[in-house]
């Protein structure tokens, strides 16, 4: 039940979210569905423990977002991260890429 008060919750705030933060680059629905996504990965959980701990890190985040502690390019990595490449790993390929 604190799983979808949270999400609820979440929702309410996101108007506010989207608008303080600058994320006028996409609509207000697309960004809705984003956060929708962000709850539903997680959906498989069945573990009450590892649930209850991501519903206070949630309250945490919205704790956070209320208060401005997060800067927007901070937001658009959390909710976007899957869009990020990955930074190579192994020698060769950090070397064709330049970064070492």
């Amino acid at each position: 039940m604190s799983v979808l008060q949270s999400y609820k919750e979440f929702q309410r705030l996101t108007p506010k979210f989207w608008w303080d933060f600058g994320l006028h680059d996409m609509p207000l629905g697309v960004f809705r569905a984003v956060i929708k996504k962000q709850f539903t990965k997680n959906g498989h959980l069945t573990d009450v423990r590892v649930i209850d701990r991501l519903v206070g890190e949630t309250h945490q985040h919205m704790k956070s977002i209320r208060y401005a502690f997060y800067n927007p390019d901070h937001v658009r990595n959390y909710l976007f991260a899957e869009n990020i490449e990955a930074k190579p790993k192994d020698f060769l390929s950090k070397f064709l890429n330049g970064k070492e």
